[in-house]
């Protein structure tokens, strides 16, 4: 009887065994499946996806900048789908890319030409503007944001031909009232809307001195027809600078300049 018993435990044990062994080869089959392996539906899936990413930027119709369209590639490199169609594609890519970069750097080392140029021209002044109208074309240059090391001093050094000519009183003086006071307007605005406040209050102050007091009348014309003339509400020049400066736009034009025995100003009509 314990023989038999013996027998027994000794089978259990057997089978125990089996199921044991199967299972840690289970067990280690799995762990040498590469983790992330794609199963061949999903991998087919993933190399279409990436088939319709490429294509906009084959075709040169994608709305992203060019540097987003070329993290887009590399992206798609990285996950070497070895697809003959797609490898093809990529390629297309990187030369459409290529292509694009190139455009760009050209198109900017143009603008860089023409920048230095002009302000080359503005250092010298041949034309002999006034420091508000130098201060506007330098503001057009500056908006291009060219990130160019040269272009950069060159701005710093226009800026401060700027401001000696502002403080000097230079190039302002020798200028009829009309322009002098369109280069205030303007003044005004493009301070305020760049943030330089202090400059723009500044510049208010001095243009109130041409006039002869912060409430001589300004009309704004809405329409004319002959003779038949439509005036907004009518306004003073204190209010309507400061409006300028609040609204950090100048859009209405000088129409008419009224002054007085001394020169100053009495009345001002603008037109929109």
């Amino acid at each position: 009887m314990s023989e038999i018993t013996s027998k027994i435990k000794s089978i259990r044990w057997q089978h125990l065994f089996l199921i044991l062994l199967m299972a840690v080869v289970v067990v280690g089959t799995d762990s040498c499946t590469p983790k992330g392996k794609l199963s061949k539906k999903d991998r087919k899936a993933a190399i279409e996806s990436a088939k319709r990413q490429l294509e906009p930027i084959i075709n040169g119709t994608s709305t992203l900048s060019l540097e987003e369209q070329q993290r887009i590639v590399k992206g798609i490199i990285a996950k070497n789908y070895n697809d003959p169609v797609l490898n093809t594609m990529i390629e297309d890519a990187q030369q459409r890319l290529k292509a694009a970069f190139a455009e760009q750097e050209k198109v900017r080392a143009q603008k860089i030409d023409e920048a230095r140029a002009a302000l080359y021209d503005m250092l010298l002044n041949k034309d002999n503007k006034s420091a508000d109208e130098l201060a506007k074309d330098l503001m057009a240059i500056k908006a291009q944001n060219l990130k160019d090391s040269q272009i950069d001093d060159l701005i710093k050094q226009v800026e401060k031909k700027i401001h000696d000519m502002r403080s000097s009183g230079g190039g302002t003086a020798n200028r009829p009232l009309k322009g002098q006071l369109e280069d205030a307007f303007f003044s005004i605005a493009s301070d305020a809307k760049s943030g330089n406040l202090a400059q723009a209050d500044k510049t208010i102050q001095k243009t109130l001195s041409l006039f002869q007091g912060d409430d001589v009348p300004v009309l704004i014309i809405i329409s004319r027809e002959g003779k038949d003339v439509d005036f907004d509400k009518p306004t003073t020049i204190k209010r309507y600078l400061n409006f300028l400066r609040d609204t950090k736009a100048s859009k209405n034009k000088i129409d008419d300049i009224q002054t007085d025995a001394s020169g100053k100003i009495k009345e001002l009509d603008l037109i929109k």
